[in-house]
């Protein structure tokens, strides 16, 4: 159903604001009754950071772009893949407001998802209790928010076993044409889902263009509230959040030691050029063997530096 920009805003300043500032948003369904390097450029004037309001898709709603134009998204795809030498690295950027889509020579590959995870059930869980006109409840919405931020792992726990985790990965993937799923034999393993940087890209795509904007600001507000220590003592300011995370540039972060002796480390995210007014997500999906946690997480930070230098920031 259609809904005017109108109804839309007061929702976005209010759950963003809220979520960013770390305070439990409250959800409703009745709106629609129904895981320091670069410096940024300060020469060129900056526009708005975006709300999600100016991300949907009907074109009517999208702000006039400056006129600098657009970074073409094969420039960031090359400056990531140029700066990567040393890993396995999945890469796809996607402007949000063109629509531009490139993905690198790994960029379809599956990867392990680990704490990728938690995005994809958050959509899942989102979206049908829009779809059914059912409120979620506070707890779950502070379960799914701490899952996400915090990248809490014994909250999405519940979460996975409460809202059909393992039927989720297959909505989610047939809903968006994803190749995402989850290996026979593994619906207790929420981390074992497979990825491709291509479908964490297309993901934000959907919480920024389809999803309802309240739905939509949960998971960005969540996100851009990242902590800068997960509850596993992870340090998860690395890769797209090296500046640490903001509402515009934010992240889901993910790792888990790999073998031999290596890192299996992610970030997808998304980030916003404030010279064009465009915005880009951004997956860096990595196997980094014989490296260290830290040399893992400077490595990827290394490489998400090098695309963002591309937007001057």
């Amino acid at each position: 159903m259609a809904r005017s920009s109108a109804r839309w805003l007061p929702w976005l300043v209010v759950v963003t604001t809220l979520a960013v500032a770390g305070v439990l948003v409250t959800w409703s369904a009745t709106s629609s009754s129904s895981d320091q390097r670069s410096t940024r450029a300060t020469s060129a004037p900056r526009t708005p950071a975006p709300t999600l309001e100016s991300l949907v898709e009907a074109p009517a709603q999208v702000p006039s772009v400056p006129s600098a134009p657009p970074v073409a998204a094969r420039a960031l795809v090359a400056a990531a893949e140029e700066a990567a030498p040393e890993m396995t690295l999945g890469v796809a950027v996607l402007d949000v407001h063109t629509g531009e889509l490139v993905v690198g020579g790994d960029g379809e590959r599956l990867f392990m998802a680990a704490s990728l995870s938690k995005l994809i059930l958050a959509v899942d869980v989102l979206d049908r209790h829009r779809a059914e006109e059912r409120s979620l409840d506070p707890a779950d919405l502070e379960l799914l928010t701490r899952a996400l931020s915090a990248s809490d792992d014994n909250a999405m726990n519940v979460l996975w076993g409460r809202f059909d985790g393992a039927g989720g990965v297959d909505r989610v993937a047939t809903r968006l044409g994803l190749s995402a799923s989850l290996p026979a034999g593994s619906a207790e393993m929420w981390g074992d889902i497979e990825v491709t940087a291509a479908d964490m890209v297309r993901l934000y795509r959907h919480v920024l263009r389809d999803m309802a904007p309240e739905d939509g600001a949960v998971i960005v507000g969540a996100l851009a509230a990242a902590r800068a220590v997960a509850t596993d003592g992870f340090e998860q300011h690395y890769g797209l959040l090296h500046q640490g995370a903001s509402p515009e540039h934010y992240a889901k972060q993910a790792w888990v030691p790999y073998s031999p002796a290596g890192y299996l480390l992610h970030t997808a995210g998304v980030v916003y050029d404030g010279r064009t007014g465009h915005a880009y997500a951004i997956a860096l999906l990595s196997i980094q063997p014989h490296a260290g946690e830290q040399v893992a997480r400077d490595r990827l930070s290394t490489v998400a530096a090098a695309a963002m230098a591309t937007l001057g920031g």
